[in-house]
C-alpha cells in the first residue's frame, strides 16, 4: 500500500513540475496585443493604451503575470490569488470605488492593488503586483490609476488573460 501511494505521489510532483516548466514567460503565440484595449484579468481590468503592447505572458493555475512595453521602457502585472503582502512599509497612493493602491518600498519601485475577491467575502486582498523599469516615481499614476478590481464578467473585455485550476476551461 505504501508503494502506490508513494508512486501516485511521485506521478502527482512530476505532473505539476510539468504544468510549472510549461507556465514559464513566453511570447503570446498569436503576437502582442497593442492597445488601446480593455484587458481583463479574474479579479480586475486594466486599460492598455494606444502605443503599449502585451508582449508575453506567464502563468499557473493560481496566478498569471504579463509584461507591457511601451518602448524604452516596461512593466509587469501580475495577478493572483494567493499572494502574501509584500515586506517593506505600504503607502496608500490612490483609491476609486473598491480598489486601492499603494506603493511598498523595497529595493524596487512596485506596488500592490488591493481589493475584493469573490473568495474574499468582501475583504480587500493583494491581487495585484505592478513592476517594472517604466516604474519611475512621478508619471507613475498615469499606469496605476488604469486597474479596477472589479467583476470582469460586468464588462466588455477587449481581451482576457486568466487563470485556473480548472484545466477545462
Amino acid at each position: 500500500m505504501g508503494c502506490r501511494l508513494l508512486a501516485r505521489w511521485l506521478i502527482m510532483i512530476a505532473s505539476w513540475s510539468a504544468i510549472c516548466t510549461a507556465a514559464g514567460s513566453e511570447p503570446l503565440q498569436r503576437g502582442p496585443v497593442e492597445g488601446p484595449k480593455l484587458l481583463c484579468f479574474k479579479y480586475s481590468t486594466f486599460k492598455l493604451l494606444l502605443g503599449e503592447k502585451v508582449t508575453d505572458l506567464s502563468g499557473s493555475p493560481e496566478s498569471m503575470s504579463i509584461r507591457v512595453e511601451r518602448p524604452p521602457r516596461m512593466y509587469r502585472i501580475g495577478e493572483s490569488e494567493i499572494f502574501a503582502p509584500g515586506r517593506g512599509a505600504r503607502r496608500l497612493v490612490f483609491s476609486h470605488g473598491r480598489t486601492s493602491v499603494f506603493a511598498v518600498s523595497g529595493y524596487e519601485r512596485r506596488y500592490a492593488v488591493y481589493g475584493p475577491a469573490s473568495f474574499s467575502d468582501g475583504k480587500d486582498r493583494l491581487l495585484i503586483w505592478l513592476s517594472g523599469s517604466a516604474l519611475q516615481g512621478t508619471s507613475d499614476a498615469a499606469i496605476y490609476r488604469r486597474f479596477e478590481v472589479r467583476d470582469p464578467a460586468t464588462v466588455k473585455c477587449d481581451h482576457v488573460f486568466t487563470y485556473s485550476w480548472d484545466f477545462g476551461q
